[in-house]
């Protein structure tokens, strides 16, 4: 009989800066392209920031001081083909998204 490590699953919150990044993307995609483009297209990222139910307790911290700027045990994601990055850490049973940036902006 074989025993299968179970991975551990987290709640996914979002600080008030990772919300207001959001916002502030969904209304320039909306004059940019259309509002009904910008609401499938943050539909997508969020899915993506979701999985982070799963992955946080894997994906290692980061060692870079641009994260650690956010908090001391923070960690990073890629999201939306690798053009944002999202800042996460882990307190208890949720994963607390800190920050979200455009990849370009972030220096490591």
């Amino acid at each position: 009989m074989q025993c299968y490590a179970t991975m551990k699953r987290y709640k996914v919150l979002y600080r008030a800066d990772a919300d207001t990044y959001f916002n502030e993307l969904g209304e320039f995609i909306a004059e940019q392209i259309t509002p009904d483009f910008a609401i499938r297209y943050l539909q997508r990222l969020r899915n993506e920031i979701e999985k982070l139910e799963f992955l946080a307790g894997v994906l290692p911290p980061s060692r870079n001081m641009m994260p650690l700027h956010y908090h001391p045990e923070a960690k990073t994601m890629p999201v939306g083909k690798r053009k944002l990055t999202v800042f996460f850490h882990i307190d208890g049973d949720y994963v607390i998204v800190d920050k979200i940036l455009p990849s370009a902006m972030v220096t490591y």
